[in-house]
């Protein structure tokens, strides 16, 4: 069912990909990396700024909640201020929706992941599947680029 839901995004969104030029591998290498970067460090300020600047004591819901947020809106935002570099400008809320998009598939690949043998394989594996919700965003920013 997954499967074919992806098939479905993928197809509605092709013909959008082909009527404008490709974006280069630089800028595509660039998006992901600056969203996989700006992941841990936009859940580490929100739950810091949602725990109050208490971060050490105890549990706090709303730095959780907070920091999840943050956590898909970082990503999104740097995937956008780096594709923006350009002459081209792609939907911040479909990059928000593929970041989204991102973590739901890591959601089902990260268990997968950890049963790969050897372990260079396995840490691969991992890496990969962290890449997923930078990846999802960079997709979709791309795909609604103008």
């Amino acid at each position: 069912m997954i499967r074919r839901a992806l098939l479905f995004i993928l197809a509605a969104l092709a013909p959008l990909a082909a009527q404008k030029k490709p974006a280069g591998t630089g800028r595509l290498v660039g998006e992901t990396a600056a969203g996989l970067v700006a992941m841990p460090i936009g859940f580490a300020v929100g739950y810091t700024i949602g725990s109050g600047f208490h971060p050490g004591r105890g549990q706090s819901n709303g730095g959780v909640a907070l920091g999840l947020t943050s956590a898909v809106l970082a990503p999104a935002g740097a995937v956008n201020w780096v594709g923006n570099g350009g002459p081209s400008h792609g939907n911040f809320g479909a990059t928000v929706g593929g970041v989204a998009l991102g973590y739901g598939a890591l959601y089902f690949a990260l268990p997968a992941a950890f049963k790969v043998k050897p372990a260079p394989l396995k840490i691969a594996a991992i890496v990969a599947a962290f890449a997923l919700p930078a990846v999802g965003g960079t997709v979709a920013y791309n795909a609604t680029r103008k």
